[in-house]
Order: structure tokens, then C-alpha cells, then sequence
């Protein structure tokens, strides 16, 4: 593979004195972009997902193909100061192994290449290598989980040499869908010869900050000169210290969580960087005002306070609070529900209790109610939590039922929503109900020597009963349960689903029921007790081995190689009887969970413990073709269920020989196709690719296709002209394409425009030549059968081609006095079209102006599209449009063209069944007629201008000056130079005179901005 080198560079912080310093972390810069100054190409950014640390930034880059990428910082003059430098850094390297979910990851494959970090003491002319990265010393952990390269001293750098560094990787190897390269945490530095600069800014709050929260953080932006720390001063008054005195942190970072603060008070702030030189003097102090003082309910902080029950409220609305959390330990993710305006209760009952919540007349979908024990912030656990999943339409009703909250313990209920900012009126209800539902787990204990299990049922918690009940779905009961502990329940046949109920013998309606259930492991669970697969030998499945996956566990000693795979396999194993072997599965049966009926099946060689995998096969379809297998050899089958999780099935098995393959397998025994007498098709074949193998003239197996197999047909122009091919399947499983050839078997030459082709193709045939059909079917399924035709077409339009495009005239203004109507009777597809596989035909339009025009495409019958090309060469149309224009244009457009010019204009339609047709025209803009283009000593264009104006002259511009109406200079250059072009991106829309100076003389043109 082409290598690829990437240049990475970090954030380098000069500062004003002569040393390098280089801290960043990227976590200020904006995503997406990249640290002010620095220039990069395209695909090299900061973004959230290439970080070392959660909430941070990194620089990376990411890539599916061979490429390159840079990412440069600016060279600083004469920075170094004669000590030592040392580098420090942190980076990761993986691939993902997918575009499509689930996304996985795993390690760069050995080989894969290089990061270097590099430096420059020249303005880039020569590097330095610092230090290498590579699979010598870099071992991939997880996506989360980054290397820090330890701190390297490399020596003294001279003083005054100017400094640049970058890094540099260099991918030599990829092996997956994407390979993801990213570097944080950048130290490289000299050592300070003086104390820190006092440029430690507050980030947050902000000096002059009136919003800040109680619990704060402060933040600030590091300071330079290299600073080992800094001691951080707060007080209410200024120069006061009564909050923090002078309290010393590595950090940039300083919580005044817990220390008192008041609201609508001003705290002053002093920040001192020092480092071992000494503490910067002459530090500017900063201050902050705490919020205004909220309403009770408003924050976690001053919670609305329940002491009694019923609690009641008859109508309030989130928006009468704040947003102050967007986090939380509910709904399976920190932000799940929380995103919306707050509402926070509080209890702390003295006795065990259990509540029910209720909200009525719920204003908004995405709705919610939390119950955590702590504010949802520090809280770890979630204690209860219900969620409008826009499953009921306002205004609804929401019951959160039976939470249990234990004495001595305080609560927490959150109303929020799943909405950023969102808000929501509600009716609030909240009883304590009569009883208390006793809790309990339980575990299957396997007894599978017999066949049986038990289960281990832990009553954990009795709720406020004196005693409790246990029944089972099969007639079990104890009524003797006082305490907690574990009973033991059973046996139960393996595969039996019970269910368990605990009941308060005090108050029968406090409850609580689970289930469970418990398959012992099925006998071929590990690979050295495979079950022996026969071969049928009949093409078809009279043998069978019925099977389950059902309570099968993973084999740690051949681990899985297969994605999309659950862990619960089972083995087989057969002796190959012939070089292809069909397996297909039949009676799949959900045994657990309602996952579906796909199967994942892995073929492997070898013996149990050292496999060599030779293909994963997970899809919708269960049959399966074995390729390439050696007679004789044995091979092994896993099997599990597709999907992750608790899942299983029962079904059965089969493995057969391929059938016979038809007459026509290779292209030397092709199948003669006769031409019909039109698209009526008297003369269509019927095949079939049942039992087709792989040929070797088949070129156009890749990729998902790659084991697609395939029948052969031949046929012989009669005459010279346009022939039109379809294919028309009668199965829908598997799927199939064809494509068309000319020459002769093992020296083929692809016609087809696409190795995927499945709708009419149209091909220029010549009188006694031979054309060779190729269908081609997948393995996922025996084959399909299918008719095949092909007809000769009436003689093509003469702008048809490319080559012979139709003139069309400019039209004057939008009426169309030169407008041309056309349809696509007798059009073909054409190679040149930006949509080769459509029916094509061409214009071509020579501007009298330099300028705007404006196309119109009218369509009379259907829904044809039509773009223009910036060329009139009908081999540079590739990708080549007008500005402005892209593949797929209808209706009205307008583009700037340039006077004498030729365009090509292609329009095309899709439709097979109909003709479609159309009106067409184009005219200049109104303005153009204001000012001619050309001057005898120069030419410029276009006008009006959009954001360029490009002037060309016979002699040297010296000058171009740009006046606004009123005679204002808005713009001026020098270029010396026979050609320039003006941004104009600034200019507001109007009227611009233009005086542009050449040999000594000048020329005032007036353009029009749009």
C-alpha cells in the first residue's frame, strides 16, 4: 500500500521572551478548526473524539484511502536560550473496523508506520528528529486510552535559532475501514531562565462575570514562561483572601465548591504563576459577582422541600425554573432526560417508605421525572426514572409507581425534559403508599448431570412486612420467610421458564415477581465435542442434524473472529467431499429472546485451539456456500446467534454437495443469444445460475460480490448499429447482475458500464462481431433464473453524441426567441454524461457577453435534469462543471460564463418506460449590455462580479484602484503583473468604478457587484 504521511503539528506557544514553549492540550481551540495561525489541509482538524481525556480535544486525522495531511505552525525567530529542550507528548493509534454499527475498534496492524516528532532551527529548511513512534513502543489499549511518551531530555539548543516542530506520521499499513491517528497533551520546552509572565487570564467566570454558580470552578487560561504552578487568591473584597489564601495548585483549574460563597456577592480573584526561578509580580487581580438568588426548586442546591403526603401541585410550569444540569445517573446516559429546564424536590423520610409520582396534563413530549439519591451531578445511582419516549402525545399522563426510599436518606425528584432548554406545564401528585414491595434476585444453579437446575432465590429486602410468602409459576410455596437470605427452589427441567412471586403476608397487594430460566450447555458447546456433519450427496438436505444454541458458552480457547457474532457457539465438523459445499439452516425457532432467526457462522481449519478462520458469514439469508475447500481436509463450523445479547435458537442443519452446474458455467460453452425483433423480446432466453461456479473470465467479482457465480451467453451482431440488452429476473433472492463483453474467452473486454448492472444497457455492436453476456448470481442462495434479450434500436438522434452536440442560440431575455424543445426519442446513454447509465443528449452554447446567464429547463414531460461543463472537449468532461453547477440541475440556474467560449450542455433523463421532453433556453443578464467586456488594452470579466473580478492586460497592471459610487477608494493593488483577480467577497452589492493603471495610462471601467 501507497504510504501515507501525515503531518500533525502542535499548538507552539512563544512568548515574549527569548525561549521555546510548547503546552497545549487543544481543549480551546474550536472544532473542527485548528489553533489560530496554523495552516493545514483538509483532513487534519481538532476535534472531541481525537482526546486523551474525557470533555478535552486532540489533533488527529482519520483515513479510508492512501493520503496525506499536514498541519504546520508558524516559525518563530530567534527563540531558543541556550538550555536544554524536552518533549513530552501523549497519542493513539487504532482502526475502526466498520463504517456501519456497531462501530468497533482494533490495534493498527504491525508494519503500520511512523509518528515522529520533529523540530527545526532553520525556518523549516532541515529536521531534527526528536522522537519515533511505532509498534516497537506504542501497544493500542482502547479507543479511550492514550500512550504518554515519557518526558525527553534532548539536549541544549543554541540561543537565538529559530524554532518550528511538527510532528509527522508516516501510515504505511492499513488493514480496515479507517485508520485514526491523534496527539494531545504537547510539552516541549526549554527551561525558564526567569520567573512566569502574570498573564493568567480567568476563562470562567469571566472578569466582570454577574452569573456564577455557588459551587464554581475557576478556570484560566495558563500563563507563559513556563510556570510550575500557581497560588490562587480569593476574596469579597479586593485584596482580600478570607475565601482562598494564596492556595498553591499544579493546575489550571480551582474549585470553590464548599467554601461559602453567597449569592449577588463580588469575589475578587488573584492568580500568581511561579515556577522554580521564582512567583510573577505585578499580577492583576479579577473578580466575579455570583448569580441572583433563585427561586426554591430552581437548583439542587435550594431544593422545593416535601415533609408530608399527599404532596400536591395543582399547576406549574418548568419554565418558572432554571437549566443549571444537563447530567445525570438516569436513562442509561449522563444527559438522558435532563437536558431541559430543572424542577428539584427533596425528601428525607424517617421511615422507610414507598411513593408513587404522578404528572398530569404534561404540556410537551420528551417529558421526565428522576429519583436519585445526591444531585444529579455527583449522584452514581439511579433510583427510579420514567421518560416521555414520544410514544404519547400532549397532554399526558406520566405514574412513576412504587419507589422505595429508605429512612435517613435524602432525595432527590427531577422534572426535566429531552430537550435543550425545553420546557413543560404539570399537574404533580405524590402519595406514600399503604405497603412497601419486598425485593428479591435470583440465580439458576445448574444440576446439568441430570438434566435440571435449580434456582438460588436472595430476598433481599422485606419491605415493611413481618413476614413473606414464595410461590412459583409450578406450585412451590413458602410462607415462612422473616428474614433475608437465599432459598433454594427446584429442580426444573433444562429450557424451563419459572417465575417467582414474593408476597407481604401483612398486605397481599405489596408484591414483587421475576423470572428466570436455565439451559444446560448443548452437547457440541466446545470444539473437541463437535457434532459430525454428513455430506448429502443429492443435492439435496435428506440428511439433517437438528441442533441448538441455546445455553452454549464461549470457547476461550479459540477465540471469535467474526463482527456482528454473539458468544454463545456451538461447533460441527465435516470432511470435504467436494471443492464446494453448501450449509443451510432451516426450523430456526426463538428459544430465547425475540432476536430473530440469523445465524452467525464462522468456517474454520486446523485443529481445536490453533484455527486458521477462513470466512465469517452473518445475513439475512441461510444458505451458505463453502468455497475453496480441499477434498479430504476437515473443516469446523461455529455457530451462534447474530445478535449480542441473551439470545438463542434451535434449528437444524444440512450440508450438500453443489448441483451439477448448467451447460453454459464457462464462457467457452456460452449460450447463444439471437437478437429479437423489437423491445417485445420474441427471441428472450430463459437460464438459470443454479449450480454456476466462479469462472476465470469473470472480472468484475470484488467486494461484497467477490464469490458471486456465474453462466455465460454469446451473441453476433447480424448488422452495424445500437443494440439494447435487459434482464429481467424471475427470483428475488439472490441478488444478481450482468455484464456485456467483447472479444473472445480469456482475452474479454468489459462493454458494460458497471459491473453492477440490472436495468436495459445499451451497447454499439458491429456486424459479425461477437458479444459475450456474463449473469452472475450470489452465494447466499442456490441461484436465480432469469430472462435475457437483446434488440437492435432505431438510429440515434445526431446529439445524441457528444461529439455533435446541437447549437443553442442565447435568447435575448427570459422569453426564449432562440428557446430549443427536445426529447429523448432515440437517445442513448453516453460515456461523457456526468450520469453515464441515462439517456443523453447534447447542446452547446457560445456566449456573446462576459457574465452572468440565466438556463432554464422546463420539463413538458417528466422530470429530465441537465448540467453545463466548463469546457467544449468532450474528454475533459469528467467532474468539470461551470461554477455554480453540479451533476443533477433542473428549472432556473444561473452561472458566469466568459464571451467566445464554447460550453457543453448535456440533459438527460432516467426514465425507460416514457419519453421525456423539455424546453430549454438561455439568456444574459440585463446588466451585461452596460459595459462592454473587452478594451483594446485589456479584458476583464465577469460583470457583474459575484466575489472575483479578473482583469488581463496586453502590458504590465501596475495598479487596479476601486472607487464606490460616491467616490470613495474601497479597494486597491499592485500586482505587476499581465493578469489578476480581485476578492470582491467584501463589496456590498452596487455600482464600482475600476481604475486600472498600465504603462502609464489609465482606464476607469464601471462593473455592477451583485
Amino acid at each position: 500500500m501507497k504510504k501515507i504521511t501525515l503531518y500533525l503539528m502542535m499548538l507552539l506557544s512563544i512568548t515574549t521572551f527569548a525561549q521555546v514553549e510548547i503546552v497545549e492540550n487543544f481543549d480551546n481551540t474550536p472544532s473542527l478548526g485548528l489553533p489560530d495561525g496554523w495552516t493545514a489541509s483538509e483532513n487534519v482538524s481538532v476535534e472531541n473524539w481525537y482526546t486523551c481525556e474525557e470533555g478535552g480535544k486532540g489533533a488527529g486525522a482519520s483515513f479510508e484511502v492512501a493520503g496525506s495531511g499536514s498541519i504546520t505552525s508558524p516559525n518563530y525567530t530567534g527563540v531558543t536560550n541556550n538550555t536544554d529542550l524536552t518533549v513530552s507528548f501523549s497519542v493513539n493509534v487504532y482502526q475502526q473496523v466498520s463504517f456501519w454499527p456497531p462501530i468497533s475498534h482494533i490495534a493498527a496492524p504491525e508494519g503500520w508506520g511512523t509518528v515522529v516528532l520533529e523540530y527545526s532551527l532553520d525556518g523549516g529548511v532541515s529536521w531534527v528528529t526528536a522522537y519515533t513512534v511505532d509498534d516497537s513502543n506504542f501497544t493500542f489499549l482502547s479507543v479511550d486510552s492514550c500512550i504518554s511518551m515519557p518526558a525527553i531530555n534532548l539536549g541544549t539548543l543554541a540561543a537565538g535559532n529559530d524554532f518550528q516542530a511538527r510532528f509527522v506520521t508516516t501510515v504505511s499499513t492499513i488493514s480496515a475501514a479507517r485508520f485514526i491517528v491523534f496527539i494531545d497533551n504537547v510539552s516541549i520546552t526549554q527551561v525558564a531562565t526567569s520567573v512566569p509572565n502574570c498573564d493568567a487570564i480567568l476563562l470562567n467566570p469571566i472578569n466582570g462575570s454577574a452569573t456564577a454558580d455557588l459551587n464554581t470552578t475557576l478556570t484560566w487560561q495558563e500563563a507563559s514562561g513556563i510556570p510550575t504552578g500557581y497560588t490562587v487568591s480569593v476574596g469579597s473584597t479586593s485584596g482580600g483572601t478570607d475565601i482562598v489564601n494564596a492556595a498553591p495548585t499544579a493546575n489550571t483549574s480551582y474549585s470553590l465548591d464548599g467554601l461559602g460563597l453567597a449569592y449577588e456577592t463580588e469575589y475578587f480573584v488573584t492568580i500568581v504563576p511561579y515556577n522554580s526561578i521564582g512567583s510573577a509580580t505585578g499580577c492583576t487581580e479579577e473578580s466575579f459577582t455570583t448569580r441572583l438568588t433563585p427561586l426554591p426548586g430552581a437548583t439542587c442546591s435550594s431544593p422545593i422541600e416535601i415533609a408530608s403526603f399527599p404532596y400536591i401541585v395543582a399547576n406549574d410550569d418548568t419554565g418558572n425554573y432554571e437549566n443549571n444540569i444537563n447530567v445525570g445517573p438516569c436513562g442509561g446516559y449522563s444527559g438522558a432526560y435532563m437536558t431541559g429546564n430543572d424542577v428539584f424536590y427533596e425528601i428525607t423520610p424517617a421511615t422507610d417508605m414507598s411513593i408513587d409520582i404522578s404528572l398530569a396534563n404534561v404540556s410537551e413530549y420528551g417529558a421526565a421525572i428522576h429519583v436519585m439519591e445526591g444531585c444529579p451531578d455527583v449522584a452514581t445511582e439511579c433510583v427510579a426514572m420514567l421518560g416521555n419516549n414520544y410514544d404519547a402525545a400532549p397532554p399526558y399522563t406520566m405514574e412513576l409507581k412504587d419507589v422505595v426510599l429508605n429512612a435517613g436518606h435524602s432525595y432527590f425528584i427531577v422534572l426535566s425534559r429531552a430537550s435543550l432548554d425545553g420546557t413543560f406545564s404539570y399537574a404533580m401528585i405524590i402519595t406514600e403508599n399503604d405497603c412497601i414491595n419486598p425485593e428479591f434476585t435470583i440465580t439458576p444453579v445448574p444440576e446439568c448431570d441430570s438434566g435440571e437446575f435449580s434456582v438460588n432465590v436472595d430476598v433481599n429486602y422485606l419491605g415493611d412486612a413481618s413476614g413473606l410468602t414464595l410461590t412459583d409459576s409450578f406450585g412451590y410455596s413458602n410462607s415462612n420467610i422473616t428474614t433475608t437470605g437465599i432459598v433454594n427452589v427446584g429442580p426444573y427441567a433444562s429450557g424451563t421458564t419459572v417465575e417467582f412471586t414474593l408476597t407481604n403476608n401483612d398486605n397481599g397487594d405489596c408484591s414483587y415477581s421475576n423470572s428466570t430460566f436455565f439451559y444446560c450447555p448443548p452437547v457440541n458447546n466446545n470444539c473437541v465435542d463437535s457434532t459430525v456433519l454428513t455430506i448429502n450427496t443429492d443435492d439435496t438436505c435428506s440428511i439433517i442434524t437438528s441442533a441448538t444454541n441455546a445455553g452454549a458458552t464461549e470457547s476461550t480457547s479459540n477465540p471469535i473472529n467474526c463482527e456482528f457474532t454473539n458468544n454463545n457457539d456451538v461447533w460441527f465438523s465435516f470432511e470435504a467431499t467436494k471443492e464446494t459445499i453448501i450449509l443451510e439452516y432451516s426450523n430456526i425457532v426463538s428459544v430465547i429472546g425475540d432476536g430473530g432467526t440469523i445465524q452467525a457462522t464462522e468456517l474454520l481449519e486446523g485443529t481445536c485451539g490453533s484455527f486458521t478462520s477462513l470466512a465469517c458469514i452473518t445475513s439475512f439469508s441461510n444458505y451458505i456456500t463453502l468455497n475453496n475447500l480441499t477434498v479430504g481436509n476437515t473443516y469446523y463450523i461455529r455457530n451462534s446467534s447474530a445478535n449480542a445479547g441473551e439470545y438463542a435458537q434451535s434449528f437444524d442443519i444440512c450440508l450438500k454437495e453443489a448441483p451439477t452446474p448448467p451447460v453454459n458455467d464457462e464462457c467457452f460453452n456460452a449460450i447463444v443469444l439471437t437478437a429479437s425483433s423489437d423491445e417485445n423480446c420474441d427471441n428472450k432466453i430463459s437460464g438459470t445460475t443454479v449450480g454456476a461456479t466462479i469462472s476465470e473470465d469473470n472480472t468484475c467479482n470484488s467486494g461484497f460480490t467477490a464469490f458471486y457465480k456465474d453462466v455465460w451467453y454469446v451473441f453476433t451482431a447480424s448488422e452495424t448499429g445500437l443494440y439494447q440488452f435487459s434482464f429481467d429476473r424471475t427470483e428475488f433472492e439472490p441478488g444478481a447482475f450482468y455484464s456485456i463483453y467483447s472479444g473472445t474467452c480469456g482475452a474479454l473486454v468489459e462493454e458494460s458500464v458497471s459491473c453492477n448492472n440490472t436495468g436495459p444497457s445499451v451497447l454499439s455492436a458491429t456486424i459479425g462481431e461477437s458479444y459475450y453476456v456474463m449473469v452472475r448470481s450470489g452465494d447466499d442462495g442456490p441461484g436465480i433464473g432469469f430472462d435475457l434479450c437483446v434488440f437492435k434500436l432505431p438510429p440515434p438522434v445526431e446529439n445524441d453524441s457528444c461529439a455533435t452536440p446541437t447549437v443553442l442560440s442565447e435568447s435575448i431575455d427570459a422569453t426564449g426567441n432562440n428557446m430549443i424543445s427536445g426529447d429523448f426519442a432515440n437517445a442513448y446513454a453516453s460515456s461523457e454524461s456526468c450520469e453515464p447509465g441515462a439517456k443523453s443528449i447534447w447542446y452547446s452554447l457560445t456566449p456573446n457577453y462576459t457574465g452572468t446567464y440565466h438556463f432554464n429547463l422546463t420539463n413538458t414531460v417528466g422530470y429530465p435534469n441537465y448540467t453545463i461543463y466548463n469546457t467544449d472537449d468532450c474528454s475533459l468532461t469528467a467532474g468539470n462543471f461551470v461554477t455554480g453547477m453540479y451533476c443533477y440541475n433542473s428549472g432556473e440556474n444561473s452561472v458566469d460564463l466568459v464571451s467566445g467560449n464554447t460550453y457543453l450542455i448535456s440533459v438527460f433523463s432516467f426514465d425507460n418506460n416514457n419519453t421525456e421532453s423539455f424546453d430549454l433556453l438561455a439568456y444574459p443578464d440585463a446588466t451585461l449590455s452596460l459595459e462592454s467586456s473587452t478594451i483594446e488594452t485589456f479584458k476583464y470579466y465577469p460583470n457583474p462580479i459575484v466575489n472575483t473580478l479578473t482583469i488581463e492586460a496586453k502590458n504590465t497592471i501596475s495598479s487596479i484602484i476601486v472607487f464606490n459610487i460616491v467616490g470613495q477608494k474601497v479597494q486597491m493593488a499592485k500586482p505587476n503583473s499581465l493578469e489578476t483577480t480581485i476578492n470582491t467577497e467584501d463589496l456590498i452589492s452596487g455600482v464600482y468604478f475600476v481604475t486600472i493603471t498600465t504603462n502609464g495610462s489609465q482606464n476607469t471601467i464601471k462593473v455592477i457587484k451583485k
